[in-house]
């Protein structure tokens, strides 16, 4: 009998680590320089020791997925098909480029529409957040989430 309640007890306790061990991911913080993102919020300092080859490692390893595409999603700030949507494409990719530096600016022609679409987002949910700020903005007429190949986003 007390083989079994030790048994049991064992169990429990695995169960239990096993549920802490899943806990949910902050998605805000996936791709993110985490030791940037400590900087900017100005309350601490972080000292990474690591070596020369690990460093290395890293690198090689950022290069050679540079050109990684996943599946993601972007937000289309632009898309028509008149005489002059080529231009406008032009001038509302140049806009964002400028109010937003940080994040990337695609254009692109599927005849007969020309389009401009913003961002590498890796879930749905950053992808609406981040056009909800657009639409809030009140800077572009046509703001929705788009389902795509992205590129990888940086480390």
């Amino acid at each position: 009998m007390r083989k079994n309640s030790i048994l049991a007890l064992l169990a429990a306790l695995l169960l239990a680590c096993n549920a802490h061990a899943q806990s949910p991911v902050d998605s805000t913080v996936l791709g993110a320089d985490i030791l940037s993102l400590i900087s900017q919020k100005g309350t601490g300092t972080a000292t990474v020791n690591q070596s020369y080859e690990l460093r290395n490692a890293l690198s090689r390893h950022i290069v050679s997925n540079s050109n990684t595409r996943m599946q993601g999603y972007r937000v289309r700030i632009f898309f028509d098909s008149d005489r002059t949507a080529r231009a406008r494409s032009e001038a509302i990719a140049a806009g964002f480029s400028e109010r937003y530096p940080g994040i990337r600016v695609y254009r692109s022609h599927v005849s007969p529409y020309f389009k401009v679409t913003v961002g590498d987002f890796r879930t749905r949910a950053d992808a609406q957040r981040f056009a909800s700020r657009l639409t809030n903005s009140g800077a572009y007429q046509y703001v929705f989430v788009v389902k795509e190949q992205i590129n990888y986003p940086g480390f």
